[in-house]
């Protein structure tokens, strides 16, 4: 397995440097997950590639950002129509909002209806939802291809239907295909499976996908090495690609106006990220210290998918020490965080070992002091790398206290720990430029 690069761009024609991504979710659509592929699109144009994107028209989903798309207008993003649950239920509350005669708008979130029956559809949906997505990919991928004379194209998963694309169009033309893992297929317990005749169908799937790709890329370097073991691919075949941070968003200085005690968390409330501790522990180091609202506060940073934060926050009599400001747009999430004096990074016990958050390398290049909380997923033991750490188990609820009043008493004296610089590797641009190694090694192969 190839898990380092020089990143030496490879001289290449003009009429190689084209590239197809395909992803399900992308902006305007928000969150981490979305940022991947746009960051390679962004850093792909201005490496003086031609960038093509094939995603899905609006559907109903947690959040959205346009402003990610503000760097992506040299590209040409085709939007297709799809059956899967998200659009149709877009499309119906849509005609529902016409028919009262009200504005147009976007579907702000997923009805919680929608959330507790999406396991049903896994019982009919193989492998998942966005199945129905492919018939509409595929085609408009097929004449771009054909049309552009396109030689390379990624398909980014989950949802893991989207590799059928890839798949596919590999036997249909010559094209290279790059199969992108920013999830497990089937570790974690991602996906449900109800028999095991599904799982074996599952499986069977994966493997296929992860025989015949050109190469496969993935977001952490454990899932790289069992996505290699699964389809016994060759060594050197199989990339650890992780997420990055964006050295734009980093580049002006951040000031401060007041004093206070900002503390953090920055991502996505989820059955992945569960504050309930870190509340528990963020009360118990307020009344220690005997801190007012004015003199700290505590900020949440990103879509509460769960919908359970008010009512964690108000268990702990927090209401006026919280700040919960759900999703914003990916540079003001940035600002925030950059604002804050300590982060926190949150992993629930049982979470996937394989894990790397999108928000780990953000916190590196932040420079920031670090509180973790939960499991040593390969992302915390990343940023505890790279990172000024101090980690605390999940239900330690007085060694989180105790961590915060250190942190505080650092801040307090201004003897906050010297910034660390994220490794050069990390960063998006570098990102993009391993994949073009990577195209360049397939090319020649």
């Amino acid at each position: 397995m190839n898990s380092s690069l020089q990143v030496n761009t490879p001289q290449q024609s003009e009429s190689t440097q084209r590239v197809l991504l395909v992803a399900y979710y992308f902006p305007p659509l928000g969150m981490g997950g979305t940022q991947r592929v746009a960051k390679w699109g962004k850093y792909f144009l201005r490496l003086g590639w031609e960038v093509t994107v094939i995603t899905v028209k609006p559907i109903a989903y947690y959040a959205f950002d346009d402003s990610l798309l503000d760097a992506l207008k040299g590209a040409r993003i085709i939007r297709t129509g799809s059956l899967d649950p998200a659009r149709l239920l877009y499309l119906f509350r849509r005609k529902k909002e016409r028919a009262a005669g009200g504005k147009e708008g976007r579907i702000p979130t997923l009805p919680k209806a929608i959330n507790k029956g999406k396991a049903g559809l896994y019982w009919f949906l193989i492998p998942d939802a966005r199945i129905l997505w492919l018939p509409f990919a595929l085609w408009r991928a097929w004449r771009e291809i054909r049309q552009q004379k396109i030689p390379f194209i990624v398909t980014s998963g989950p949802p893991h239907s989207s590799h059928f694309v890839g798949w596919i169009l590999s036997r249909l033309t010559d094209i290279k295909w790059v199969s992108d893992f920013r999830d497990s297929w089937l570790q974690g317990n991602l996906l449900p499976t109800p028999t095991a005749l599904h799982r074996w169908l599952h499986r069977a799937m994966e493997k296929r996908i992860l025989t015949d790709a050109h190469a496969v890329t993935a977001t952490s370097q454990m899932l790289a090495e069992a996505l290699a073991r699964t389809g016994q691919r060759q060594a050197g075949t199989t990339h650890f690609l992780p997420n990055g941070y964006d050295a734009d968003d980093f580049g002006t200085p951040v000031s401060r106006t007041d004093e206070r005690f900002d503390v953090a968390y920055v991502g996505a409330i989820s059955s992945f990220a569960d504050p309930r501790t870190l509340l528990e522990g963020f009360r118990l180091f307020v009344e220690t210290a005997q801190l007012s609202p004015a003199e700290t506060r505590l900020h949440f940073i990103g879509a509460d998918v769960t919908g359970m934060l008010a009512d964690r926050v108000h268990e702990n009599n927090l209401e006026e020490y919280v700040n919960s400001r759900g999703y914003l747009p990916h540079h003001e999430a940035i600002h925030a965080l950059r604002q804050a004096d300590l982060l926190v990074y949150l992993v629930r016990p049982g979470s996937f070992s394989a894990l790397i958050p999108g928000k780990t390398f953000e916190y590196m290049a932040a420079g920031k002091p670090v509180l973790a909380i939960g499991d040593r997923i390969e992302g915390m033991q990343l940023l505890m790398k790279h990172a000024t750490v101090r980690q605390c188990e999940f239900e330690a609820i007085d060694a989180i206290r105790l961590a915060l009043l250190a942190f505080y008493q650092e801040f307090h004296r201004n003897a906050e720990p010297e910034k660390k610089m994220p490794p050069e590797k990390f960063s998006r641009e570098w990102q993009a430029k391993m994949l073009v190694e990577i195209f360049s090694s397939l090319l020649h192969s």
